[in-house]
């Protein structure tokens, strides 16, 4: 989920003004989808594959390596989510840079863990395509390969280009599915689509990682 942004103050520059607009949009965006998967969600179709279990601590998902890479000196947020389904565990840190006013990096996950993992994939691919492309130039969608993100994912999407509202940016979100598992990964960043791209990839790979 995208970090909440504190509220204009008059007299801010109109670059940041414009970043916060656009970080809003995408914010709802993303919740939107959000909210559509554990409305929809259904434990019915029990998941193949590794069963993990909840986290102790979900700003260890991404490790501090690739954190001091990515979004140096950031510090986790963890984001108080609502799920509808019982039988759901959701987890939604993110971190971003604090040194960088017009630019600043950040990094969003979202993990789900439910018997109806497979359901929850789908409608995140819908989510995807339907909710959060349409808000990108220049976008592109790309199977990628399971193995590229470990031994035990089962099946992995993104979709990357630059938000329309926030022009010059690199916007990455991968979503992949792991036994009962789902993640959702956004990167931010502003070096182009190959960097925002290879970068959603290695803390996506990471979570996986970092799951027991």
């Amino acid at each position: 989920m995208s970090a909440v942004m504190s509220p204009v103050r008059q007299g801010q520059p109109r670059s940041k003004r414009v970043w916060i607009v656009g970080a809003v949009v995408l914010g709802v965006a993303i919740a939107a989808g959000a909210v559509f998967l554990i409305k929809s969600g259904s434990s019915d179709d029990a998941a193949a594959g590794p069963t993990y279990h909840d986290t102790s601590d979900e700003c260890t998902l991404v490790s501090a390596a690739l954190l001091s890479r990515y979004t140096p000196g950031a510090q986790c947020k963890r984001t108080p989510t609502m799920t509808l389904n019982p039988d759901e565990v959701t987890h939604t840190p993110s971190w971003t840079t604090a040194d960088s006013v017009t630019h600043p990096v950040s990094i969003q996950v979202v993990l789900r863990m439910a018997a109806g993992s497979p359901a929850m994939y789908s409608r995140a691919q819908s989510s995807l395509s339907d909710v959060y492309q349409p808000q990108l130039n220049e976008s592109k969608s790309t199977e990628i390969t399971p193995a590229e993100l470990g031994s035990e994912v089962q099946s992995a999407v993104m979709v990357s280009g630059s938000p329309k509202a926030i022009p010059g940016r690199s916007d990455a979100r991968l979503i992949l599915r792991s036994g009962n598992a789902v993640v959702d990964v956004v990167v931010n960043d502003w070096n182009g689509a190959a960097a925002s791209e290879a970068a959603a990839k290695a803390i996506a790979a990471d979570v996986v990682a970092n799951l027991h």
